[in-house]
């Protein structure tokens, strides 16, 4: 269904930027004409007329030279234009996930422990630090204001404690935030995917925020740098303090 929504949204606005319109025309007509076909006998020449233009515009568009610009609003994305968060992951073995609270994320931890943890995968989390009173005042002037960032954060924890015994699985907390959030699936497979969220300024409605997805087959340059920098941003990470110790 999000594809359909998606292919119409793509032809409404090639339509306003006048791109493609001609062949949408041909194929609106001769929709027309098999609708109408339908119920009474169309006029032969007039089919012969649609088939005719269809067949001069298709020639005539082989003949263009490649539009080698990227559509940015097909690139650049919001939070609406992705589809369940299960289908990113679907088939992915190492997972990395970084938000402030990662809540929306982790309320998938039981689809993630079925499809990552249980089948041999291996899955990190980064939060950010409750303990850092700087770097939660600063998130609080960047996110939506409609959720409290430390009840959620401290829900995130108790439900990442539960997850450390469900596999290959390790959190940490973030002094500070980048100012984004990232989810890196198979961050060292020749299939791997990422998504980043822009926070943005003031960004109340968390909807609308800029999303861009990356695939190590599109860009292997952006793709390595976005798994560089949340290494980076492991690295700089700490324990939790009351995480549990094996016993």
């Amino acid at each position: 269904m999000m594809r359909i929504v998606r292919t119409f949204a793509r032809i409404f606005r090639e339509i306003v930027k006048g791109q493609n319109v001609e062949a949408y025309v041909v194929a609106l007509i001769g929709v027309a004409l098999i609708a109408v076909d339908v119920i009474e006998v169309v006029d032969p020449s007039l089919q012969r007329t649609v088939i005719i233009a269809a067949l001069v515009i298709l020639i005539f568009r082989i003949t263009l030279p490649p539009d080698e610009r990227a559509d940015l609003d097909e690139v650049l994305q919001d939070r609406q234009s992705y589809g369940p968060f299960r289908e990113f992951l679907l088939s992915g073995r190492d997972v990395w996930i970084y938000g402030p609270s990662a809540a929306n994320v982790l309320r998938e931890s039981g689809y993630i422990r079925r499809e990552i943890l249980e089948k041999g995968g291996a899955v990190r989390v980064l939060v950010q630090d409750p303990g850092e009173r700087e770097g939660l005042a600063l998130l609080r002037r960047q996110l939506d204001t409609t959720h409290d960032l430390e009840r959620d954060i401290g829900t995130s924890l108790i439900t990442l404690r539960q997850m450390l015994t469900w596999g290959s699985m390790a959190y940490r907390l973030l002094p500070y935030g980048p100012g984004f959030s990232l989810v890196i699936v198979d961050p060292k497979g020749r299939d791997g995917r990422l998504v980043v969220e822009f926070f943005g300024f003031q960004n109340e409605v968390i909807d609308e925020r800029m999303h861009i997805e990356i695939t190590r087959r599109e860009s292997q340059h952006w793709f390595d740098y976005w798994v560089g920098q949340y290494e980076l941003m492991w690295n700089t990470a700490t324990p939790d303090s009351q995480q549990p110790t094996a016993s």
